[in-house]
């Protein structure tokens, strides 16, 4: 038998079955279970407005306030921000307020506008952090109330699925503030 010598093609196909045996992990996020009543009038939810690191699919550890990495070999299902707008929705919808959300384009007496501050892994302090400010605004552009959630889980490891469970449980434990401050103030 005569030594085979694997053509451009064999190579090539060789490489990209490599390449997909090396995929990243894709992990979601949790809506949380609570139990609110709306005040009155209806409320959208916003995508919510992020900064870079945070506005990807990728998971932030951040090293100091100035430099940050990627969690390697993992990703988020979908952008951050549509999965904290779609998290946010499933919760109010789990209040039992899905006759009074609206969904983005529709017409609502206010809106509900996250901006995403933290939603990182605090490499020097082993901890997920999460931190929402929240505003409802009214049609007219009027900010009603505004508020801050934050909460933190603590990392023993840095790296999967560890970091992205305690990353999960921090927005899962704000959930719930959101819902029932917006019930109350929306």
């Amino acid at each position: 038998m005569s030594g085979l010598v694997p053509g451009p093609a064999a190579l090539l196909f060789a490489l990209l079955l490599a390449g997909c045996a090396s995929a990243p992990q894709v992990y979601n996020l949790s809506p949380a279970a609570v139990a609110a009543r709306m005040a009155r009038g209806n409320i959208s939810v916003d995508v919510p407005t992020v900064a870079p690191p945070l506005d990807n699919d990728l998971v932030v550890v951040r090293e100091s306030e100035d430099r940050f990495a990627y969690l390697p070999g993992v990703r988020w299902a979908d952008r951050l921000t549509y999965l904290v707008q779609s998290r946010t929705i499933e919760t109010f919808q789990n209040a039992g307020m899905l006759s009074r959300l609206r969904g983005p384009g529709e017409p609502s007496a206010a809106s509900l506008a996250l901006a995403i501050r933290h939603f990182d892994i605090d490499a020097t302090r082993r901890v997920a952090r999460v931190e929402i400010a929240a505003q409802i605004v009214t049609a007219s552009g009027q900010v009603v109330s505004a508020k801050m959630f934050s909460a933190s889980e603590p990392v023993g490891e840095i790296k999967a699925p560890e970091a992205l469970e305690a990353l999960d449980l921090a927005f899962r434990r704000i959930l719930p503030q959101l819902v029932a401050w917006a019930a109350r103030t929306g």
